[in-house]
């Protein structure tokens, strides 16, 4: 099946679905509550977001190519393991560039569209049987919109990639980089603000609005190559953008066959007024579904994430290729935060060993058995001696020696920039702020020693 148009994610509510606990959206919904509040950014906050805006298109002006080409620089240094074959035609415009219009007004045009067939009535086609109470499967509903929330959340949760070319942006502007940053803070609220439409924001300010599409080319020989386009402001929103787009490319696995069933899951998920919802839980869940196979990888295999470009992709492309059902088994296991059960759905479904093959080039009879079962001992063990504090008869226990700051600089200073990036976004997730500066530190030597 050809893809066809995914400018827009198919954005749903997640509180009700299958694949997500309910006591992991309620936990997800009082986290974001303390960190971005209901109200969006204070009066200050609107002035600081205005002036950083206005900075920011100040120093990009004439400087959009330059950028642009640090943002490609990015994208491949991370990405391009999985970009064989795919054309990036990606660009950093001004507010108002004619491509970037046109793709915003397509988004509008498509998205009323599909809101006027909603009100008209529906008829039955002669040829097709339509269920009388749903009229399409809930269960691949409710993975598109986990897969929604993913693509979002790994779009949003990838900032800090702007980091690793800290001295190429200053060498345009010292003070770009913080603009940058702080105008991704305040946007953060916005998010959160129960009163802010999207859509209306986007339709009132559209030469403020960042555009991306996927397409599909094909030459004279029938062969099609697809086509990420993004037509963006700024070199974070190049960065968000691009991945979605790459996320979308790796997700498109999971569409049905199916045209009818494809269109009827669209028309159910696909929603710019919803996009909110999988901008605000999107980055919790792509963050926990990340670090559950960060761990997973460490315990039960032989491999390393950082070792391997992007074998966390390799293996979401074989997470969307389950069964509905299967899959949402396995997030409502990951969100749950049940190790057992998602480590036994993984083996049971066999996802990671053939991701990792693909990821190494290897054949999987060459890959050590990931699935590592727990020492024989620990079964003879008992309780007292999992749980309990040393005997009388025992040494006194060593307490764990506490790292010096100089010694966490050294193991830094001996990391290389997809090491130090995983220790980055480690640190952003679970809010370590002054271990995330130190590792930024890090970054801006190494880079200006280059």
């Amino acid at each position: 099946m050809i893809l066809k148009r995914y400018n827009q994610l198919f954005e749903a509510d997640v509180k009700d679905n299958k694949g997500v606990p309910s006591d992991y959206i309620e936990g997800v919904e009082q986290k974001g509550r303390e960190q971005f509040g209901y109200n969006g950014p204070n009066p200050m906050e609107m002035r600081e977001m205005m002036e950083a805006i206005h900075n920011i298109l100040r120093i990009q002006d004439g400087k959009e190519e330059r950028l642009t080409e640090i943002g490609k620089s990015i994208i491949e240094e991370y990405y391009g393991s999985i970009l064989d074959g795919v054309k990036l035609d990606i660009k950093i415009v001004k507010p108002n560039d004619p491509e970037k219009r046109e793709m915003v007004e397509k988004m509008f045009d498509e998205d009323d569209q599909e809101e006027q067939e909603e009100q008209e009535p529906e008829f039955e086609s002669p040829e097709i049987e339509v269920p009388d109470v749903f009229p399409v499967d809930v269960d691949e509903v409710d993975k598109r919109k986990i897969l929604n929330n993913l693509m979002q959340g790994e779009a949003q949760n990838v900032h800090s990639m702007m980091h690793t070319k800290r001295d190429e942006i200053d060498a345009v502007n010292s003070s770009l980089l913080n603009f940058y940053t702080r105008l991704l803070d305040i946007n953060r609220k916005f998010d959160w603000m129960d009163s802010a439409n999207l859509e209306e924001m986007m339709k009132q300010n559209p030469d403020f609005a960042n555009a991306e599409e996927v397409e599909w080319e094909e030459d004279e020989n029938g062969e099609q190559t697809p086509v990420i386009k993004v037509r963006c402001l700024d070199l974070p929103m190049l960065i968000h953008e691009t991945v979605k787009g790459i996320y979308e490319l790796i997700m498109a696995n999971a569409i049905p066959e199916n045209a009818e069933m494809a269109r009827k899951i669209i028309e159910e998920t696909d929603s710019l007024q919803n996009e909110k919802e999988d901008i605000k839980f999107g980055p919790f869940i792509a963050a926990d579904i990340r670090d559950f196979f960060t761990d997973y990888i460490d315990r039960k295999t032989n491999v390393s994430l950082v070792d391997i470009p992007n074998l966390r992709e390799f293996i979401y492309g074989y997470m969307v290729e389950l069964e509905a059902s299967k899959f949402l088994e396995l997030t409502y296991a990951i969100l749950s935060d049940d190790k057992d059960m998602a480590d036994d759905l993984i083996k049971k479904y066999d996802i990671v060993e053939p991701a990792i093959a693909d990821a190494t080039g290897e054949s999987e009879e060459q890959i050590e058995p990931s699935y590592v079962e727990e020492p024989e001992e620990l079964s003879t063990m008992s309780i007292d001696d999992l749980i309990g504090g040393p005997k009388a008869s025992d040494e006194p226990l060593t307490p764990p020696k506490e790292e010096k700051p100089e010694d966490r600089s050294k193991k830094l200073s001996g990391m290389g920039i997809n090491k130090l990036n995983y220790e980055l976004n480690k640190a952003i997730d679970s809010e370590d702020w002054e271990y995330a500066k130190e590792v930024q530190a890090m970054m801006q030597r190494k880079g200006l020693a280059d």
